[in-house]
């Protein structure tokens, strides 16, 4: 008899593959510990991204997220007020709109001297310069927006957990509930779009990546961010990746499949970004709930890894743009 509350996938939710590689089971809730039942996860046999066999729907979809929480960490600037005040004037320099005059000139100065700090580009997801309209879909506690919201962009935000839409009311930033998204106005209505650790949870990231190539001006960037099926933390932890996350997590991409369903969306890959901090904690948080006897063996395993790349990350981090459109002759 199958499981109350869940509903059988027998296809990849990527390339649409049935064919079946590899089955990781016995993956339980570790981290937040809303479901009490174990899951497998699928290999794909084609294009190799992992697919949940079995996902929760409904009150259980509910109670899965019943404990949950997304929260971005802040930029570490604990090395003194040097820091910071070099943090904040690369930030008003990348983000701000400029101002006229004298200030201008200073910011370009600013942008002249100041290094690229991609870490600190992506904690603000690579956000183009204010007064850029902006959608964070699936914007959780709204941490982003709210850091975003000084520097002067028009801000969006896009939610399903009904708890979050609760407190993120009053804020002063427009919330949507996801359920009403196709009854807004958002056709080429934005010039940015963040997706951070939003596509594993959706049961159809083709057509959210479609949906949201409506939504981009001609011109204008996606940020996304998900847990990659090929990440080294995986290969070494397996049902005890931090980045499986069952049973919140429906499908995790590889590399290749992601750019695909990008490119197949319209995109254009612009870069891929390496989060340098993110094996660290991953890999502290997956070996906190290993078993102790397989710990000296997942130990020397993290010290005979190999380097982190554009394909054994932890996460896949691409900023991908939508194409200009393109002058007719007469135009």
């Amino acid at each position: 008899m199958a499981d109350a509350g869940l509903e059988r996938v027998t296809h990849c939710l990527f390339c649409g593959s049935g064919k079946v590689g590899s089955v990781l089971s016995g993956v339980s809730d570790l981290f937040f510990k809303a479901d009490e039942g174990t899951f497998n996860y699928v290999t794909c046999g084609d294009c190799g991204s992992l697919w949940l066999e079995s996902r929760p729907t409904g009150e259980r979809l509910l109670k899965a997220y019943a404990s949950y929480y997304t929260h971005d960490a802040p930029p570490d600037d604990s090395r003194g007020i040097l820091r910071s005040v070099v943090r904040a004037l690369y930030l008003r320099s990348r983000l701000a709109q400029p101002p006229s005059g004298i200030g201008r000139l200073l910011i370009e100065v600013l942008r002249a001297v100041l290094p690229d700090n991609p870490g600190l580009d992506h904690h603000y997801r690579f956000a183009p310069e204010a007064p850029a309209k902006l959608l964070d879909y699936g914007c959780g506690s709204g941490d982003f927006l709210l850091r975003l919201a000084p520097f002067g962009h028009r801000l969006v935000g896009v939610e399903y957990d009904p708890n979050l839409l609760i407190a993120l009311a009053g804020r002063g930033i427009q919330i949507e509930d996801v359920v009403t998204v196709d009854q807004q106005p958002w056709d080429e209505a934005f010039d940015h779009i963040s997706l951070a650790h939003v596509i594993e949870h959706v049961p159809d990231p083709v057509a959210l990546l479609g949906r949201l190539s409506a939504f981009l001006k001609p011109g204008g960037t996606l940020f996304i961010e998900v847990p990659n099926a090929e990440a080294t933390g995986h290969e070494i932890f397996g049902r005890y990746w931090r980045g499986l996350e069952a049973p919140r997590h429906f499908a995790l991409p590889t590399r290749a499949t992601l750019i695909a369903a990008l490119e197949n969306a319209g995109f254009v890959i612009e870069r891929q970004h390496i989060d340098r901090s993110a094996r660290g904690w991953v890999w502290e948080e997956s070996l906190s709930v290993a078993p102790a006897v397989e710990a000296v063996a997942h130990e020397a395993a993290m010290q005979a890894a190999p380097p982190e790349t554009g394909t054994n990350a932890e996460f896949l981090t691409f900023i991908a743009r939508k194409p200009a459109r393109k002058l007719s002759p007469s135009g």
